[in-house]
């Protein structure tokens, strides 16, 4: 038997993976495993990627060495005999005997390279990233950057030594799709407010000229604070009690018009793919998404969106249209929708939320923390 570590497993020291296979044999949810343990695989997967267990307190007759158990493909489910012993056949004695040796060898190797792995990590990091303690109190940030290093952590979650799991795992999406995510990454690690984990798996880390790692969703990360959870539980009650620094209140009105322009985005794009539609101007539909802000709400501005991208696909058919001119189209179509509606005084009602793309964490923590209004900021208008 050759047992080799499955390159899923291969972030996992040999602590880890001992403490997975354990946990796994007595009949722990594979899910909650995959989401604690940060292991990119379905949970009808995992029996096949761990390798088999030693039971130290049963041996083979023959030659006294430890039997191995392999996995089950459903914890809880009784191991049978089969799964810990073969035939008694001395080729079968043999085999199992060598598949033990070869167990804790795999386990031996591993630790080694997590250990190579550790120690190439934190050089690549310490090279590229400076890890000294910049924040001390919420003070020390802007209202987007506790907003968003609030966001990162109930995302990720908290891990071993006051860092952060990756946010590539959450049930909640980090910010709606496109590139706002990594922005509010980006912005965190470029004012010193987090760093990655030099923990983090190796796959998150790759040459790169940007400040973040190559895959920064699947990165842990470090808050560069003598006190990380300290500091979240400040920015928590700060938020809660309204006990704001002036600077943060200025900057309210422009955090909030970033998130509605990104819900927004993430709709149109939405309603355009869903209609076979080409994708519309950026610059254009920038300025489109601003105008609309400017009177009606994130859910009133989804209704306006999902009309127009039916009345482009009506004109595409009716006009046998090219590609180009329907994403000029569509934006037009909006803008005379939104035009009539404030000209006539249409009492226009909101959309609703798109269940293929759900409220983000950024949403939660900014209406539901910070501001207390829930999702009285995705029905009623911005007032910019």
């Amino acid at each position: 038997m050759n047992f080799e570590i499955d390159p899923r497993l291969a972030h996992l020291d040999a602590a880890q993976l001992t403490a997975l296979i354990d946990r796994y044999h007595a009949g722990e949810q594979v899910i909650d495993l995959l989401t604690e343990f940060q292991i990119p695989c379905a949970p009808s997967q995992l029996s096949r990627l761990l390798p088999p267990k030693r039971l130290p307190d049963r041996q083979w007759v023959a030659c006294a060495a430890p039997l191995i158990q392999g996995c089950r493909s459903r914890p809880g489910a009784p191991a049978s005999e089969g799964s810990v012993r073969g035939s008694a056949g001395a080729h079968r004695v043999a085999e199992f005997c060598e598949g033990t040796v070869r167990v804790d060898r795999a386990i031996e190797g591993l630790h080694h390279d997590a250990m190579q792995r550790r120690a190439a990590n934190e050089a690549y990091c310490r090279a590229r990233w400076n890890y000294a303690e910049r924040v001390h109190t919420p003070d020390d940030l802007r209202l987007a950057e506790a907003v968003a290093l609030l966001t990162v952590v109930r995302c990720g979650g908290w891990i071993a030594n006051g860092s952060v799991g990756a946010v590539g795992y959450s049930a909640v999406p980090l910010a709606p799709a496109g590139p706002l995510g990594s922005q509010l990454l980006s912005s965190l690690v470029a004012a010193r407010v987090i760093a990655p984990d030099m923990e983090s798996p190796v796959e998150a880390f790759s040459a790169t000229d940007v400040e973040l790692p190559a895959y920064p969703y699947v990165t842990y990360w470090r808050i560069l604070a003598p006190s990380p959870m300290s500091l979240v539980e400040q920015i928590e009650h700060a938020a809660a009690c309204g006990e704001w620094p002036d600077t943060w209140r200025n900057a309210l009105g422009d955090l909030r018009l970033m998130l509605a322009l990104a819900e927004c985005q993430e709709f149109a794009d939405f309603c355009l793919m869903q209609g076979g539609l080409p994708d519309a101007p950026e610059v254009a539909t920038d300025a489109l998404l601003r105008d609309l802000l400017r009177d009606f709400s994130v859910a009133q501005c989804f209704r306006i969106l999902r009309a127009g991208a039916h009345a482009t696909s009506d004109f595409v058919v009716r006009k046998r249209a090219n590609r180009r001119h329907a994403a000029n189209y569509f934006v037009g179509e909006c803008q005379r929708w939104a035009d009539r509606a404030r000209t006539e005084g249409w009492a226009l009602e909101p959309g609703s939320r798109n269940n293929n793309y759900p409220r983000s964490q950024l949403s939660h923590v900014l209406y539901d923390v910070f501001l207390g209004i829930g999702e009285k900021g995705f029905v009623e208008p911005l007032g910019v």
